[in-house]
């Protein structure tokens, strides 16, 4: 009786499966690069739009039990408030309209190339009054990049509320 041996078994990749495999890999690797790069901005602009909601809240809670608060364009002063990538919140003590360095409470810097515009009615800073109102300060900031755009929308009261935009709104 003939005895029959298997072949013997054979470890590796033929070519057609190692340049299928790499071309797989690379279509995936195209395919989350975009998604990452387009993620990061929209994840920027809501992180900047819940930062400054939550600003203008304190600034309307810290001016109902202390006194005057203000929101001032970090870049430019209180004294006039155009695009910017900074923002100041304070305590208004000696009442001038103008924030000095130790009035200052808080200040945070919008992340990449997120940019704040204030559509207003009048002022140059927005300022909360002991009762938390704004006095006809009411408007929109616009948070916006690029990709992707949000807006605080400041009532007549001095609330504001969150909604999404168009990153064209902005210009």
């Amino acid at each position: 009786m003939a005895r029959h041996y298997p072949y013997p078994q054979q470890y590796g990749l033929t070519l057609i499966e190692l340049l299928t495999s790499i071309t797989i890999v690379g279509v995936l690797s195209v395919c989350a690069s975009h998604t990452w790069s387009d993620l990061m901005p929209r994840y920027q602009v809501r992180t900047a739009t819940m930062t400054l909601h939550s600003m203008i809240r304190q600034a309307r809670a810290g001016a109902i039990t202390d006194g005057n608060r203000m929101l001032c364009d970090g870049q430019n002063g209180c004294n006039k408030f155009e695009e910017t990538q900074q923002i100041w919140m304070g305590f208004d003590r000696n009442n001038d309209g103008s924030l000095s360095t130790s009035e200052i409470i808080e200040h945070y810097q919008l992340p990449g190339e997120t940019r704040l515009i204030w559509k207003r009615f009048k002022g140059n800073a927005l300022v909360f009054h002991n009762r938390g109102n704004s006095h006809f300060q009411n408007g929109s900031f616009y948070l916006c990049n690029p990709v992707a755009a949000r807006r605080i929308i400041m009532n007549w009261i001095g609330r504001p509320r969150v909604e999404t935009a168009k990153p064209e709104d902005c210009n």
